[in-house]
């Protein structure tokens, strides 16, 4: 019985021990099984030199009145000391700081850099959010039949219909006024929490998206990784095993291709009658028979692939962050021309006292790019990896020394990740991170669903809808897990 389980999780990110912790709840024998020595996947953590720096992700959301990660983890009978961060972050833009600022003062200050001309799209954006947070309260899955589409539909407020209606097929820069600033602006954020420009971002995705400071920014005691070590304890209390250094190269299916076990790297097996793979979709097929799901492979082919992320880590000692330091800050070099690659960068601090993530009353710092990961390809390839990565780390470390000058000197430690790191340490090929962008072709309705068309085998993670963040892998979590049986329903009384 060792060998057989009621349903293997592949994978321990977050939207994996989503799973694995609700369907332990209700008395599953669940087994996850994780390549790496860590929970967490691309929102884990690594330590080094008396520091402990967050691995990918760095803001934390869905601890809100309407949040998925606070309703979740009430629901498991666990909770989250979760601070709000006010302001949400500083974005930095040639020659003037914009607050972002998630009460009412964010009015007064969109209108003193954009106008009070730019109050009509700001005014919709929310109201476009507001919908679709209202539709997320339900945690509804992508409807794939008659079934799906009329239990979607009762997901939606009446009123909620018509303007979300209005808004399918078309990208945000749909409602985006022209003024330079506030296009550069928002093409920044949504660079950090959708992988692309308005032009290229679903309307929806793209209005939520720039919802994330009014929805809350909060800060988690060592980090979010504390989100998957949480999780792990749920599953855990709940009887659920998690086993380590366990990768799986295949998933093995019977007669009726119904899928029924997995196999290791080690030649181990194990037995389930259902299985949830958390990894990215092409890892996912990697793992099955060729013959399989080529309708799913043909459109795995034809999607747009993602970005991937250099990240520097640096640790400074105390006395070099002024105690009152925002602790997320966003820079960008340029009013025009592309964003990644060192011209946009996102910097994430711990906080002051974290004792537990920075020695001697220091801080932990991650500094990180959007990134082409065939630009590492062709780097490793030609052999100028090296160079590369020197390049462009000293890109990100200018970018510190702008908003704290005298930084990097003072450094007890600067280390670099590339997407050949990510892919080290994630499996995820190429290191692509973050899942797919949510163009108007790829979100919602035409996102990859949670169903993979094997009978036993339910899809999570970034790659698979609602997408990227840890708010998207938990409730792609919560949807797989009720595909294998749970019965979940988030408690709205208090939204």
């Amino acid at each position: 019985m060792e060998h057989a389980w009621d349903v293997i999780v592949i994978g321990a990110g977050v939207a994996g021990l989503t799973s694995a912790a609700l369907l332990a709840a209700e008395g599953a024998r669940v087994l996850v099984l994780e390549r790496h020595t860590l929970v967490g996947g691309c929102a884990s953590f690594f330590q080094r030199q008396g520091y402990r720096f967050d691995v990918g992700a760095t803001v934390a959301g869905g601890f809100g009145a309407r949040g998925i990660h606070r309703r979740l983890f009430a629901h498991l009978g666990t909770s989250l000391p979760a601070t709000r961060l006010e302001p949400a972050m500083h974005v930095h833009l040639p020659g003037t700081t914009i607050v972002r600022w998630g009460d009412e003062r964010w009015i007064a200050e969109r209108r003193r850099h954009f106008g009070v001309e730019s109050e009509p799209f700001w005014q919709q954006q929310e109201r476009i959010a507001d919908a679709a947070w209202r539709l997320a309260l339900h945690t509804p899955a992508v409807p794939h039949d008659l079934l799906g589409i009329r239990t979607t539909l009762q997901a939606v407020s009446v009123r909620d219909i018509p303007l979300l209606l209005r808004c399918l097929g078309r990208s945000l820069a749909s409602i985006v006024p022209t003024d330079r600033l506030l296009r550069r602006f928002i093409d920044a954020q949504l660079l950090i929490t959708a992988q692309a420009s308005a032009a290229a971002t679903d309307l929806v995705y793209g209005a939520t998206a720039l919802d994330l400071a009014r929805e809350g920014v909060f800060h988690l005691p060592d980090g979010i990784a504390t989100i998957a070590t949480t999780l792990a304890r749920a599953v855990q209390h709940r009887g659920g095993k998690i086993r380590y250094r366990s990768e799986v190269v295949a998933i093995t299916l019977d007669q009726r291709e119904h899928a029924n076990g997995v196999v290791l790297h080690d030649g181990t097996r194990y037995e389930a009658r259902q299985i949830i793979s958390a990894l990215p979709i092409r890892e996912t097929l990697a793992c099955l028979p060729a013959s399989t799901n080529l309708t799913l492979r043909r459109r795995v082919a034809q999607r747009q692939s993602g970005w991937g992320a250099f990240t520097a880590y640096v640790g400074l000692p105390a006395g070099t962050v002024p105690d009152d330091f925002p602790l997320h800050h966003q820079i960008i070099d340029d009013i025009e021309g592309p964003l990644g690659e060192g011209r946009s960068l996102f910097l994430s601090f711990s906080a002051m006292h974290e004792q537990r993530r920075a020695r001697n009353g220091g801080r932990a710092v991650t500094i990180s790019t959007h990134t082409d990961p065939r630009r590492w390809q062709r780097a490793y390839a030609d052999g100028t990896y090296e160079t590369e990565r020197a390049a462009l780390g000293e890109r990100l470390l200018a970018g510190l020394e702008r908003i704290l000058p005298g930084s990097r000197a003072c450094a007890d430690l600067i280390e670099f990740a590339t997407p050949h790191t990510f892919a080290r340490y994630t499996g995820h090929t190429d290191g692509a991170v973050g899942g797919y962008p949510q163009r108007p072709w790829q979100a919602h309705l035409t996102a990859f669903s949670h169903r993979s068309g094997i009978a036993g085998l339910a899809l999570c993670g970034d790659t698979v809808f609602p997408g990227q963040s840890t708010v998207g892998v938990s409730l792609s979590g919560i949807i797989a897990a009720r595909a294998c049986g749970a019965r979940v329903k988030l408690d709205t009384s208090s939204v």
